[in-house]
């Protein structure tokens, strides 16, 4: 892992990217042996080809691809391993390889295999001595220095093969510079050219160490180091008084290495470079090696680990006060800074950097210091403890308590922060709003709560209050007209605000704690949300501070740049240098000459350089590395399954168990964890992918085919390489859709299919006949055996039909089964079911002078015919008892027509009687005259026993039944009143008086005697069709009417549009509906008619559903939708719909009925004064909220052009309400008009 360490101590001053800023305030991380190093001690880095990172140690050697160290060690026992843990020299070897030098030989890696190739030619080796160092020269050679001089190696045919170089003195360094050799050897420098070895300068003490510059060549001594020219002229550029163990030149600087002294930067522009020897941030003053990878990252190895520097990323300094005031808590609140000294203020005292001695004071104080101001030449200190005062006595700063007092509850306030403008200083504290002039007196105070900050736009001051708001002091430039102005926040009134800043533009901006940013524009008064959805790292807005076109601000969880052109954030974080994630409140200031901003949180302080860029602009280097399968990494060199296509690889995979994985690397060392990927496996996908941080891919069950795996990659900073890298990938088909299986497979079961029917034809011929003989055997015996069964169940099917019929004979269909079924019936309740009864007078007179057989005869002749009447008209037949004959209508099946059926029945009955009478008379037979009973009301139905069956009623019904046909004479059918109520609109009725009935009180009871004019034949007892019309009209139209009433007018009620209409609401729709009932009754219309008028009411302004205007077509189209559903006809439908129609503006209507409807819609233009100028009101005020109408002025103009052109069509209407709209057309005039002059 990385542990970025924020502040690092160097000796000097950077220049160009970092001028005038100390390198303690560098972004530096850090890696240890906690991190996956192999030692601590670390004696050199090394970049391959690739990109990769090699950390050589006193202990093994180290890959390094920015997530995670890979280490190797030397093992005796494995010749694939490296010669030696301890290795003192890297480079590259020919093609793709590496090579490393130890003290007893080289190891040459193959980084496909991972293995190592050595050759120990320094062991046990007295004539080559120990290696110090080696360089390589060309192909397969390289020179060494040893304890024993110099020497030549050339590695041919996997052997090393060693030459002297005739110098035979201990070599401590051998080194090459611009293709010039030069090595030391004690207290010479010496250059290899020729094949000699020429001295080139030689000094009184002993070299240490030799390396290379771009500017030249170092030499360090025990206790000094100079740097010679290239041309090695032995003049000295750079000379230093300490030993240099590494030299590095970056951006005009000298980067030195110290053994003792930490890092030195020279800066070959600067006069003045001062040293300072403390490192507290590196991790430990002896430095051995410096390296700059290909992405401009420096590497400071130590003999505690590795620190890490990317110059391109320095945006954000760090800095933390407790390295140079150790007392300091880094608890950072406030700051001020002139020209000669920068004041911090912590939690516990305040810091003063005096920048030309670069000398730090501390001040301890016992509380927070939140803010700093410069007032009148005194520097102003606002704490926890109310306001104080810095003074400098006697070259020391003393921190005073000020006469500016701010008491609350006899105590001091809390003062958050200072503003000053107009001469005039504003303070805010917890719970006060106070200004004082320049003399610093008081001149105003408010009682407000939480006034964290100001900003001024124009020349009013806004500020922080709770409740949360936009508070304004206005007119500051004249106190006498001083007020406060508050715009509400309602949504969050509740949070606490705690900073406020200044926009580029009019715009002023709050923070909130945990609710995000509020952006309240000064001019027209309008409010902007900003939250995480929006781009912030958090909700809670400790600072802003503005600068150009970027606002900054300091959260809890990081810094953000809002960028105002094109309403962007970017988000800060400790990857990117913030001192934490948590900033403090408040603790925001700009130095607007040097154009930086700091921000204090809890660990320090950030510097924000805003003229400079937090961006690495180097692209990564992408690599494919390995893809595993069943553990095994199919990238291997020897591995069986990969080929070479041109430039790119081919990987083979079988289809059973294809599940594999791919690694990549993106190696960039900036923010590594931060890379991005992009992927892509065409063939199986067709968008790119991009995930942060993931360098491994998983597939598993592809098809069969050939595939492409693309990558790309991104640091952090969203920098992509151009190029992607890729390898393909085939997935081998299934063994079952090889060519070779399918032949096989094909010979296979055409052969077994041969063999098959072979056999089956030569044993079907042995056992044909044999079989057909059974067969036939079989076969008659079945038929025998079926034929009887046939016979069987046809006699049980026809006892069972015969049972059945029976059963149905005698009770009704439904509960026939429901007995068959279940054993048992239910009995039911009906509301409404009709009885009748009739029988024959003098019955038994009738008896004496018949045969048993005859009359027998004679009544199963008159019952066959009833039983025929009421199966037709769907009424139930309860029993026969002697010449009584029991039916009732409406049951099993209810309905609302059967008084009608049970009367149409007994005309029947009493028709079929009278011809039987017609056909005896003058035979000397006896004459049946039969009497017949009905009433209508509530019964119970269902059957009785266990045993024979018999389904019958009971109730009262029944018994007033029976009492209405005891009481009818001969011939005649009597119905008593509940009947009558049913069957007085179709039949003619004689009333006879009443009945009295025990328990029921008297009873009206009528004749029926024919069915009314009009709705029947010749003989006046069988009805016509307009009979059945109006039969249908009266049970089934009227009540579908009632059902559609009350569903349209719910509907009207419940949609929010139309209820709220001051006019066309259901209100005026039942208004309506009365009208055109009253109009249509005085107008001597027919029910039918009457209601279609009603219905087209009722649908008239149904319009309204869909939209305001032209809604006569919506509600024709509504009502010509809908009323079919409720068994309207088509003629009832057309007939409403024009009715709709006609009431358009201007009215036309072509029928009596439309006419009726257009004179009830506008029924209310002729009622008296109260009722007009109600309803007329309530039309204008539903205009005016349409915006049809501007105003009530418009309104009586209106009214009179209409009430003009209007015309009522029906002579009721004329009589009725044209008198009164002619008075009210009057009166609207004489209002226009206005009073007479005289």
């Amino acid at each position: 892992m990385i542990r970025p360490l924020g502040i690092v101590f160097i000796l000097v001053l950077l220049v160009n990217d970092l001028k005038s800023t100390n390198f303690d305030l560098l972004k530096c991380d850090e890696y240890t042996i906690q991190d996956g190093i192999p030692q601590s001690f670390i004696e050199d880095f090394f970049q391959d080809e690739q990109g990769f990172l090699w950390i050589s140690t006193q202990d093994g050697i180290s890959r390094f691809n920015g997530y995670k160290f890979e280490n190797f060690y030397s093992n005796p026992f494995d010749s694939n391993t490296i010669l030696s843990n301890y290795i003192i020299e890297m480079d590259n070897w020919n093609k793709d390889s590496l090579c490393f030098t130890t003290r007893i030989g080289i190891s040459i890696f193959d980084p496909t295999t991972k293995k190592f190739k050595n050759f120990p030619f320094a062991l046990h080796n007295d004539s080559v001595g120990s290696i110090s160092s080696s360089q390589i020269i060309g192909k397969d050679s390289l020179l060494v220095s040893t304890s024993k001089g110099i020497f030549g190696v050339k590695i041919s045919n996997g052997k090393s093969f060693v030459k002297n170089l005739n110098f035979t003195e201990k070599v401590k360094k051998i080194i090459s510079l611009n293709s010039r050799i030069f090595f030391v050897s004690d207290t010479v420098l010496y250059e290899r050219t020729k094949n000699r070895n020429i001295p080139i300068v030689r000094y009184r003490k002993k070299i240490v160490n030799l390396f290379s510059t771009e500017k030249g060549l170092g030499v360090s001594f025990e206790n000094k180091f100079i740097l010679l020219e290239k041309d090695i002229s032995g003049k000295e550029i750079l000379s230093f008084p300490t030993q240099v163990n590494d030299c590095l030149f970056v951006n005009d600087e000298y980067w030195l290495a110290t053994q003792e002294h930490g890092l030195i930067i020279h800066n070959i522009n600067q006069e003045n470079n001062k040293n300072n020897e403390r490192n507290p941030a590196l991790l430990s003053k002896k430095i051995k090696s410096l390296f700059r990878d290909c992405f401009g990252i420096i590497w400071i190895g130590t003999d505690n680990g590795i620190n890490k520097i990317d110059l391109s990323k320095q945006q954000l300094l760090q800095y933390r006060p407790s390295q140079h005031s150790p007392k300091s808590s880094n608890n950072s609140w406030s700051f001020w800074e002139n020209d000669s000294i920068l004041i911090s203020g912590y939690d516990n005292g305040l810091q003063v950097l005096k920048k030309s001695s670069n000398t730090h004071s501390w001040i301890p104080f016992s509380g927070l210091i939140l803010d700093i101001i410069d007032f009148n030449d005194t520097i102003f200190l606002a704490t926890s403890k109310g306001v104080y005062t810095l003074s400098n006595r006697d070259s020391s700063y003393i921190i005073d308590s000020s006469y500016l007092k701010v008491s609350h509850n006899k105590k001091q306030d809390i003062i958050f922060s200072f503003f000053k403008t107009n001469d005039l200083l504003l303070v805010g504290s917890l719970n006060y709003l106070s200004v004082f002039d320049q003399k610093l007196s008081l001149m105003k105070r408010w009682a407000f709560k939480n006034v964290r900050g100001f900003t001024q736009v124009n020349n009013s001051v806004y500020f922080t209050g709770h409740p949360t708001g936009i508070y304004q002091i206005m007119n500051l430039q004249d106190k006498t007209k001083w007020k406060i102005q508050t715009t509400p926040l309602k949504e969050v009134e509740h949070l606490l605000s705690l900073s406020i800043g200044k926009g580029k533009d009019s715009s002023v901006w709050l923070g909130l704690y945990g609710g995000g940013l509020i952006r309240f524009d000064t001019q027209d008064k309008t409010t902007k949300h900003y939250s995480t959805k929006n781009g912030l790292p958090n909700n809670t807005i400790y600072s802003i501070i503005p600068f150009k076109n970027t606002i900054w601000f300091s959260t809890n969880a990081g810094l953000s740049k809002y960028n105002i052109k094109s309403e962007e954030f970017v988000n800060y974080t400790t990857s990117d240098g913030t001192q934490s994630l948590e900033f403090n409140s408040g603790a925001g200031y700009i130095n607007k000459k040097k154009k930086q901003i700091y921000f204090g949180g809890i660990n320090g302080y950030n510097i924000v350089n805003t003229n400079k860029k937090n961006v690495n602009s180097i692209p990564p280097k992408v690599y494919i590395t390995s893809i595993i399968y069943k553990g095994e990494d199919l990238l291997k060199s020897d591995s069986k399954n990969t080929t070479t296509e041109g430039n790119t690889k081919l990987v083979t995979i079988p289809h059973k168990r294809n599940n594999f994985e791919i690694i990549v690397d993106g190696l960039h060392y900036s923010s590594p964890k931060e890379n991005l990927f992009k992927t892509k496996l065409e063939g199986w996908e067709d968008e790119w992918k991009t995930v942060k941080g993931k360098k491994s891919f998983r597939f598993s069950n592809l098809h069969d085919g050939e595939y492409t795996f693309l990558v790309k990659s991104a640091n952090s900073d969203g920098v992509w390489n151009m190029k992607e890298e890729k390898i393909k990938i085939v997935i081998k088909p299934p063994f079952y859709l090889t060519w070779w299986f399918i032949i096989s497979l094909s010979v296979f079961f055409l052969s077994l299919l041969a063999y098959t029917l072979n056999s089956r034809i030569n044993r079907s011929k042995s056992q044909r006949e044999i079989l057909e003989k059974k067969v036939r055997d079989r076969t008659r015996e079945v038929e025998n055996q079926k034929r009887k069964l046939e016979e069987k169940n046809r006699e049980l099917e026809e006892e069972k039909n015969k049972e059945e019929e029976v059963l149905l004979n005698m009770l009704p269909r439904e509960t026939a089964k429901e007995l068959v079924s279940t054993g048992k019936s239910t009995p039911k309740s009906y509301k409404m079911a009709t009885v009748m009864f009739a029988d024959f007078k003098n019955f038994t007179k009738i008896t004496e002078n018949l045969g048993p057989k005859e009359l027998v005869a004679e009544l199963d002749d008159s019952f066959a015919k009833f039983d025929d009447v009421v199966g037709k008209l769907n009424i139930e037949k309860i029993k026969t008892s002697g010449d009584a004959y029991m039916c009732v209508g409406g049951i099993p099946i209810r309905n609302q027509t059967n008084p009608i059926d049970c009367v149409l029945a007994a005309f029947q009955f009493q028709k079929y009687m009278l011809q039987k009478r017609d056909i005896r008379e003058g035979t000397g037979k006896p004459q049946w005259h039969l009497r017949i009973g009905l009433h209508t009301g509530a019964l119970v139905a269902g059957v009785v026993g266990k045993r024979k069956f018999l389904y019958d009623v009971w109730g009262d019904t029944v018994n007033t039944a029976a009492r209405m046909e005891t009481s009818a004479e001969e011939g005649m059918i009597n119905v008593s009143g509940a009947t009558y109520e049913y069957i007085k609109d179709y039949f003619e009725c004689e009333y006879r008086g009443k009945l009295p009935v025990k328990n029921k009180g008297a009873i009206d009871m009528y004749y029926v005697t024919k069915i009314k004019k009009g709705f029947h034949t010749d003989d006046e007892q069988t009805p016509n069709g307009k009979f059945f019309e109006l039969l249908n009209f009266k049970v089934y139209t009227q009540q579908s009417f009632q059902n559609v009433r009350d569903y349209f007018i719910d509907l009207l009620e419940q949609n929010e549009f139309i209820s709220k209409l001051k006019y066309h609401g259901p209100h005026h729709t039942l208004d309506v509906m009365r009208a055109s009932e009253r109009i249509g009754i005085a107008e001597g219309i027919g029910k039918e008619d009457l209601m279609l008028v009603k219905l087209a009411a009722l649908f008239h302004d149904s319009g309204f559903l869909n939209k305001y205007e032209n809604n006569e077509f919506e509600g024709a189209k509504l009502a010509k939708r809908e009323l079919p559903r409720y068994g309207f006809t088509d003629d009832h439908v057309d007939t409403v719909v024009n009715m709709i129609l006609a009431t358009k503006i201007p009215q036309d209507p072509k029928t009596h009925l439309e006419e009726i409807l257009c004179d009830a819609d506008l029924d209310y233009l002729g009622r008296d004064k109260e009722e007009f100028d109600k309803i007329s009101s309530s039309l204008a005020n539903e205009l005016i909220d349409m915006k049809i109408l501007k105003s009530m002025e418009q309104w009586d103009p209106i009214q009179i052009k209409f009430l003009e052109s209007h015309t009522y069509y029906t002579k009721t209407c004329i009589n009725d309400r044209r008198p009164n709209k002619i008075e009210r057309l009057r009166e609207i005039k004489d209002r226009l008009q206005g009073p007479n002059e005289e």
